[in-house]
């Protein structure tokens, strides 16, 4: 939240802030102290840091890159202040002047200034973490672009000078402003962190550095841990994909980079479910789907080892969030009733506070009994409200838009953090989800931050990394709800992003975004007809972007960073390629329905040729397909003997599909099958409408009425689709180069989105932009 004591001198516009940004990092110099005009160049900037502890080292040598590439001259850090430098300080440095403090006692609030005598710029923070993101937004503001992806640059010339800052202060609204990063699912490496290698957890590390974030919701790997806590335990060398030591050495190196760029890790820990392998071990107590009941003191003696086991592996930041049961009512959850909810958390944390005595435990509002449970929670326990944007989450159909914004219904004076569940499903490695609307999150954000209540704002996805622009939503409402404009944080977006392909860039995304956040939610295998997609303004949408996609791909050749252009272009291709499908399918459908056998089969061809189009296009980017993770996986580290297996049932069939994702392998496999099974059901069937209703979804449709119509459509060939993957991942994971050795020193090289096929993207565009589509007029003749 904005610190009341903030400083009144020289206060940011909402513009101004809006173009700095909060973060990127800094370190320039050289020999020589000459000014040119007065102003140190580029060439001879010399930096002190004034703090010198980890996090304030690994910030200036993250900058030290930057700068280098930006065509910087970079040298040593400096230890004595001049006029010739840069000096990098907080409130309590004795490098510190009185006149240069930041006035802010904000945690993670900075100053920027160009005294009249002493340094060219001081970037001071109220503590460590606001030097850090001073001197990212000082980069930001000279024409760095820092995303969730990569990152653009200025160029520096040697010979410019470097141009003063004007004195202003920033705070940031939130106290925690981070993500969570989901480590239970496999599937393309883009969005599964479960096979995520040192790179791109570097890549997900220096964004959140860069933008100013300081926390992460962290899965910590259990399995090691649990080995450690029950050495005779058998089969907890294995993780999902790799041994669990080679797992744990993973996450212990992001853990450790992570915290020397100034983020702290809130540990993701479940109180009572515990592994097949220590049940087997205790037969004779009671359990209940996998969980130990909590009325047994074997519980908390069996938490308290794995805890302290934990804590001892990966050290702590006293941030957890506590898990127990997990959705009442669902099939993965927790049916021993022996206690109550609330004794079993009361349980969990007083077990917590043995482990860690500084703990500040935290428990979702997720699919819990809100008011009831948090009234039988201790004070000091912070509720983590989880914001989706579907009502009725949990019954048969959901309807309709979830609980109003800002602070959830639970006790008065408790400490909560605003949490933006805005993935779903697999389904939603899309532009458009649930909760995705700029306009939206952000009237959400500015109603929390009116909170005093409130101190953390965070992603809380299922799969990381689905939309920069997302990201860069989030990353901008941590910071300063209040001055979110969605059309001029987009322009400022295409503008840092692609450069002079920025207008393309709009061109493609601005219909798309204008529409808001999705109608329709439902698990990826499930596929849905829709004939919701049909209605006019639904069809004007897809019309209104796939014109826009045509622009976009046309100016893609005056990308500042091509491979970033094409990451947009190929998310937006797939929009597109999706709700076309769907419109093509529906339209058959219909056609179907009233007798038309020619119009049916017209549009099932072109929905056959859709999904053929986008398949090719997913195809280019390794980063996207099952197989290639599965090679990548095979390449990092000693493999599991379950790898097979994992990628099957966590990438392909959890929960009968549920976490699918559009990849090259689902669209050949799955999505294209569908179609064609569609294709062969209604040839075969004299009734209109022989498709069958289906199970659970979510709507927010305008006419209830349009729910009653949706169906569901044909499987794929299940058995097939299960022999195909599982001979191609053995194939990819079989004998190849070894894995990677452990790294022993030296900088880690942040993972880079693929350059893709141009060829191969134009060509998907031209593809689908060149198919019919219907109108209203050609419905209403069936």
């Amino acid at each position: 939240m904005p610190d009341p004591t903030t400083s009144s001198r020289s206060p940011l516009t909402r513009r101004h802030f809006l173009a700095l940004g909060t973060g990127a990092a800094l370190v320039s110099a050289s020999t020589g102290c000459a000014r040119a005009n007065g102003r140190p160049t580029w060439s001879n900037l010399r930096v002190v840091d004034g703090i010198d502890d980890a996090v304030s080292r690994a910030t200036l040598a993250d900058a030290a890159s930057l700068l280098r590439d930006a065509g910087a001259v970079v040298g040593p850090t400096a230890s004595a202040v001049g006029p010739d430098s840069l000096l990098l300080t907080t409130n309590a440095s004795a490098a510190t002047t009185s006149a240069w403090r930041c006035a802010s006692r904000a945690p993670g609030a900075y100053r920027l200034l160009s005294p009249p005598d002493g340094p060219a710029i001081v970037v001071c923070g109220a503590d460590g973490e606001g030097a850090r993101n001073g001197l990212y937004a000082w980069l930001a503001s000279l024409g760095f672009g820092f995303f969730r992806d990569g990152e653009t640059l200025p160029s520096l010339a040697r010979e410019a000078t470097v141009p003063p800052v004007g004195d202003h202060e920033v705070a940031p609204a939130f106290r925690w402003r981070g993500d969570m990063i989901w480590d239970n699912y496999l599937g393309p490496r883009r969005f599964c962190a479960a096979a995520w290698d040192d790179a791109d957890w570097e890549r997900a590390l220096l964004f959140m550095a860069r933008s100013g974030l300081n926390f992460l919701e962290f899965y910590p790997p259990m399995e090691a841990v649990f080995h450690r806590a029950f050495p005779e335990a058998v089969g907890l060398d294995h993780g999902a994909v790799w041994g669990s030591s080679a797992k744990e050495a993973i996450a212990q190196r992001a853990l450790a980079r992570g915290r020397e760029l100034g983020i702290q890790f809130m540990y993701v820990i479940a109180y009572g479910a515990l592994p097949d392998a220590v049940r087997a071990l205790h037969p004779d107590l009671e359990w209940r789907g996998g969980f130990l009941c909590a009325h047994q003191p074997e519980l908390r003696a069996f938490t308290t080892s794995v805890w302290r086991e934990l804590v001892a592996t990966f050290g702590t930041d006293h941030l957890y969030a506590i898990r127990h049961r997990g959705e009442e009512g669902q099939s993965y959850s927790d049916p021993c009733r022996s206690v109550t909810k609330a004794d079993g958390f009361n349980q969990a944390f007083e077990v917590l506070r043995t482990v860690d005595p500084q703990a500040t435990p935290t428990a979702w509002t997720w699919a819990e009994e809100i008011p009831d449970l948090f009234e039988a929670l201790p004070d000091q326990i912070h509720a983590a409200h989880i914001r989706h944007g579907m009502g009725g989450m949990f019954d048969d159909v959901g309807i309709g838009r979830e609980q109003a914004d800002g602070r959830p219904d639970i006790p008065a004076g408790r400490v909560w953090l605003s949490g933006q569940f805005t993935v779903f499903s697999g389904a939603d490695t899309l532009l458009q989800t649930a909760w995705s609307d700029g306009r939206s999150l952000a009237r959400d954000a500015r109603a929390a931050t009116a909170d005093p209540t409130c101190r953390g704002y965070f992603q809380w996805p299922e799969w990381s990394d689905t939309s920069p622009w997302l990201s860069e939503i989030i990353r901008r409402l941590a910071w300063d709800p209040g001055g979110f404009v969605q059309d001029l944080a987009l322009e400022q977006f295409a503008a840092a992003r692609h450069g002079p392909a920025a207008d393309a860039f709009l061109a493609g995304f601005r219909p798309l975004l204008a529409a808001g956040n999705a109608r329709v939610v439902a698990t990826p295998r499930k596929r849905l007809l829709v004939p919701y997609f049909l209605a006019p303004d639904q069809l004007r949408l897809l019309i209104d972007t796939r014109s826009g996609l045509a622009t976009m791909a046309a100016g893609g050749g005056r990308a500042a960073v091509p491979a970033l252009f094409g990451r947009d272009l190929t998310d937006l291709t797939t929009w597109v390629a999706l709700r076309q499908a769907h419109v093509l399918e529906a339209a058959a459908s219909r056609a179907h329905a009233a007798g038309d056998a020619e119009a049916t089969r017209r549009w099932l061809e072109a929905a056959e040729a859709t999904w053929a189009a986008l398949g090719r296009a997913l195809a280019s980017y390794p980063e996207l397909s099952l197989v290639e993770t599965a090679r990548r996986i095979g390449t990092t580290a000693a493999l599991s003997n379950r790898a097979v297996d994992s990628l099957w049932t966590l990438g392909c069939d959890f929960y009968n599909g549920y976490p699918l994702v559009l990849s090259p392998e689902a669209v050949e496999l799955v999505y294209l099958e569908q179609t064609r099974a569609l294709r062969r059901l209604l040839s075969a069937s004299a009734s209109p409408d022989p498709l069958d209703r289906p199970g659970w979804f979510w709507h927010d449709f305008p006419d209830l009425a349009w729910a009653d119509r949706v169906r569901e459509l044909p499987r794929e060939d299940a058995a097939r689709f299960e022999a195909v993957m599982r001979e191609r991942f053995a194939a990819a994971l079989g004998p190849a180069s070894p894995p990677a050795a452990t790294p022993t020193g030296g900088p880690i090289v942040a993972a880079s989105p693929s350059d893709g096929d141009l060829g191969t993207r134009i060509g998907t565009v031209e593809a689908l932009v060149g198919l019919e589509l219907p109108t209203s007029s050609t419905l209403a003749d069936t």
